[in-house]
């Protein structure tokens, strides 16, 4: 890949900082976002924004008048319509330069392979455990990097996976498992929490900066605070294997 195919006035403000070369990894770059709600909403426009040269979009919901005061990819004319292929719309409008790809599925263990083949980095914008912990296995199995993030209330949290680096997410799954997703939130703690991912993801893929590998940050919004919380690196064949 050479600068000739970058828009070098498009990303004229963060090329100083990230350079040529990182520029140049964020646009060979594929990435998933999986959930596209309040979190996945600003990570989707976020790493569109950023260059990224593949984005998948995977979520079964459509857009839901309740969903309006955080997750702000969507307009009230979207309301009806299936999150991934507004979100898609949305994001192609944003950044033409972006190779869209866009699925209205739940995220399985049996469909987790095709839906999410050829990608190397996933973002966690869902809400429920269960499914989270479907990606945690994949890109455990498949040496990927999961950046999870996690919000409810005024409170958050993030952290980066990669087999070799760090434990696995089932590590600090709660046990049992939440029944139930997130059940009440303010738009600002979203913002956060999503804009923590994005720096993850941007810091993977261009190599600058540290990732949270064996890190969990824990925000609360009202104080606010962002606390580093350490993680002991555990064996995690076997949090793998409780799972099955």
């Amino acid at each position: 890949m050479s600068l000739d195919k970058i828009d070098i006035v498009r990303y004229s403000r963060q090329m100083p900082l990230l350079g040529a070369i990182g520029q140049i990894k964020l646009l060979e770059s594929r990435v998933a976002v999986v959930g596209l709600g309040g979190l996945g909403s600003l990570v989707s426009l976020y790493l569109a924004s950023l260059g990224v040269g593949k984005l998948l979009l995977i979520d079964p919901d459509k857009v839901g008048v309740e969903n309006l005061n955080r997750q702000i990819l969507y307009s009230t004319e979207d309301v009806g319509r299936p999150k991934a292929k507004a979100a898609a719309q949305r994001i192609s409008a944003l950044n033409p330069l972006v190779d869209v790809e866009s699925y209205e599925e739940r995220i399985t263990a049996e469909n987790a392979d095709d839906l999410l083949s050829g990608t190397e980095l996933i973002v966690d914008g869902l809400d429920e455990w269960g499914a989270r912990l479907v990606l945690d296995r994949h890109a455990w199995e498949r040496g990927k990097t999961l950046v999870h993030g996690a919000a409810e209330s005024y409170y958050g949290q993030v952290t980066t996976v990669r087999r070799g680096k760090s434990s696995c997410l089932a590590c600090i799954a709660p046990r049992p498992l939440p029944e139930r997703g997130c059940r009440g939130i303010v738009a600002p703690t979203v913002g956060v929490v999503a804009s923590l991912e994005v720096m993850e993801a941007l810091k993977v893929i261009t190599g600058i900066g540290e990732p949270s590998y064996n890190k969990l940050l824990v925000i609360d919004s009202r104080r606010p605070s962002i606390d580093e919380i350490p993680l002991k690196l555990m064996k995690c064949e076997d949090c793998l294997a409780r799972l099955s």
